[in-house]
């Protein structure tokens, strides 16, 4: 930004002269008439404070003037000469929100962009400068929009400039403005992007351009920034995911020559401070990338945020589902907590054959989603889910439970100690088996370790399906009889060793001394997925386009594939056999021993 020019122009707006707005006589009451007339006169005057009491005490005492309008504006255009910031721009946002398709709307919008460009915000200054020339009839005030949009342009970079927003803007101005604009995408190596815009005049580049464009990218000093809790009790998982963006970093300036910075921002474990950060990232032209936040409280909020720009942003740990569907330019790495659900819903349908599903699960809130989406996604494929059972974080014993289930299957009181068989035969109903195809427990080891033997005690009989929490010691290792060739999902576990863990793991050692942790590789990937995306190009766009359309691509945390809401939708299965875990697919091949866990989150 070019602070001489921005304050000029803030000093040529603040002293406009009110003659840009339409003389507005009004036919009304006479009090009323005569109270906005002396209101207009303090405005002449100067006295801008008076003039402010003036015209809120037209709008109080009367409401239903066909003058409100007027009263309105005025008020807001006194409250602006009088230096309340704020205020204006509220005052201006209530004229447009109530009287938006009255005559001095564009007048309105022209204020209001001179009123938040003096607080610093360029992108909503620019924004309502446009809207006040798609509505403006007046030459003067048009000449004046204009010169406000080129001169926004010019020292705002973090303006995102798009062809659909100059479409629709009057012919007089429309060509100069978009050249300019075009202008300003070369500046930032943006040529593809320069050239969309010209062509809405029927321009195009020539290659001089398009090769000063590319000089201009190969000269910056891009910036990713990462966005974490660097203090706080989260700092040494930051530090973790840090440590592996900083090895891909390296690697990137060594193998391009390409020049990088990586920028530490501290959330401080608080999601208010990622979603400022992330906006405020947004806005520096140098800034081409984000990686961040670390979990799933601070990722929300920040997503949110991100919603009004287009940073590409890699979110690495964080779990919760419907993270990006909050901005089109936010990229899960770690699937989501729904996806375990769903992922064992279809194993059981496809390899189970299953018709029919009982659900045990916790009442955590990760377990009650992954047990909402397995339900949805079971009946959506045809299948019956029979029945539910919640348990508390603090249960011990499950046989109440699972004795209700049995009730329910074999048509017995479940207030009875016995059942009586079709044969007439009194059974002792706790030693009755009970069937059903499956059932998902999806649970903590702590539980679990508990749950199943339970559950084969009182012989209540499926295939096992289960959540990630399967994947610790305490449980796989309960043995075959308690477990009984259990399947479930899990992103967290290290099943072997990719040439691009390989390769991450010689560099980490080297640096840190140590062989690098799951967190360390999900700060890896997202770094080297972001250098052969979006580093390569300054077009926003382009960059959440390349991303979007990555598969299969496999990496040192394992297999990433970005889904219709750019969330990985790799989630991998794997069978307990023998107190061991094996990868579903290579069941017979490969073992993951207790070494090789991670519950890391």
């Amino acid at each position: 930004m070019r602070p001489g020019r921005f304050y000029t122009l803030l000093l040529a707006l603040a002293f406009l002269p009110s003659a840009i707005v339409p003389a507005m006589a009004i036919d009304d009451d006479p009090e009323a008439v005569k109270t906005y007339e002396k209101g207009r006169r303090l405005m002449r005057q100067g006295d801008h404070f008076g003039a402010v009491k003036l015209f809120e005490q037209l709008m109080g005492q009367f409401p239903d003037s066909p003058n409100a309008d007027v009263f309105a504006f005025n008020r807001a255009k006194a409250l602006y000469y009088l230096g309340e910031k704020s205020d204006a721009a509220a005052a201006f946002e209530f004229y447009l929100s109530r009287y938006g398709d009255r005559a001095a709307a564009a007048h309105a919008q022209f204020y209001l962009g001179n009123v938040v460009y003096r607080a610093g915000d360029a992108t909503r200054a620019f924004d309502a400068y446009m809207k006040g020339l798609r509505l403006t009839r007046d030459k003067r005030l048009e000449g004046l929009l204009a010169k406000s949009v080129e001169t926004a342009m010019a020292n705002a970079s973090g303006l995102h400039l798009q062809p659909g927003q100059f479409a629709s803007l009057p012919a007089s101005v429309k060509c100069r403005l978009v050249r300019k604009a075009a202008d300003e995408l070369l500046d930032r190596g943006q040529a593809a992007a320069a050239g969309e815009m010209l062509n809405l005049c029927g321009e195009s580049l020539d290659s001089d351009a398009i090769e000063k464009a590319r000089r201009q990218l190969q000269n910056r000093n891009l910036e990713v920034a990462v966005v974490l809790p660097f203090s706080g009790e989260l700092r040494s998982w930051a530090e973790d995911i840090n440590n592996g963006v900083v090895i891909a970093a390296d690697m990137y300036r060594r193998e391009t020559g390409g020049k990088l910075n990586l920028g530490r921002y501290d959330t401080k474990g608080d999601p208010i401070e990622a979603a400022r950060l992330v906006a405020e990232l947004s806005r520096k032209a140098e800034t081409r990338a984000a990686i961040g936040p670390l979990t799933s409280d601070a990722a929300a909020v920040a997503t949110a945020r991100l919603g009004c720009f287009d940073l590409p942003l890699m979110i690495p740990a964080a779990t919760q589902s419907g993270l990006t569907q909050l901005a089109h330019s936010a990229f899960q790495m770690s699937p989501n907590i729904e996806l375990q659900g769903v992922r064992m819903a279809d194993y059981a349908v496809d390899s189970v054959k299953a018709d029919s599903a009982i659900i045990i699960t916790s009442t955590s809130s990760d377990h009650l989603r992954m047990s909402q989406a397995f339900s949805e996604r079971f009946r959506a494929r045809g299948g019956e889910v029979v029945a539910v059972e919640y348990y508390r974080a603090r249960d011990k014993d499950f046989g109440p439970y699972v004795r209700d289930i049995k009730a329910m299957l074999l048509g017995a009181n479940p207030d009875s100690t016995f059942f009586i068989t079709p044969d007439g035969d009194t059974l002792a109903q706790d030693g009755v088996s009970a069937f059903v195809d499956c059932l998902y427990m999806p649970g903590n080891a702590q539980q679990l370790k508990l749950l199943l033997p339970q559950v084969r005690f009182y012989k209540l009989q499926g295939a096992y399906l289960g959540s990630d929490g399967w994947g610790e010691q305490a449980v796989y290792r309960l043995g075959d009889r308690v477990t009984r060739n259990a399947v479930f999902p899990s992103p967290f576990i290290e099943t072997g060793r990719t040439p691009e863990y390989n390769r991450f793991a010689t560099e980490y050692d080297a640096r840190y001394g140590q062989q690098p942790t799951r967190l360390a590789c999900l700060g890896y990937d997202a770094m080297r997925l972001l250098t052969s995306s979006a580093l390569g190009t300054f077009d926003y766009d382009e960059a959440i386009q390349k991303l979007s359309r990555i598969k299969n691509w496999i990496g040192a945390s394992g297999r990433i594939s970005f889904g219709d809401y750019r969330e990985n939708t790799e989630m991998p299965l794997y069978q307990i056999r023998d107190d061991q875990i094996y990868p579903l697919d290579l069941a017979e091949t490969t073992t993951v021993g207790a070494e090789e866990t991670s519950s890391e989150r």
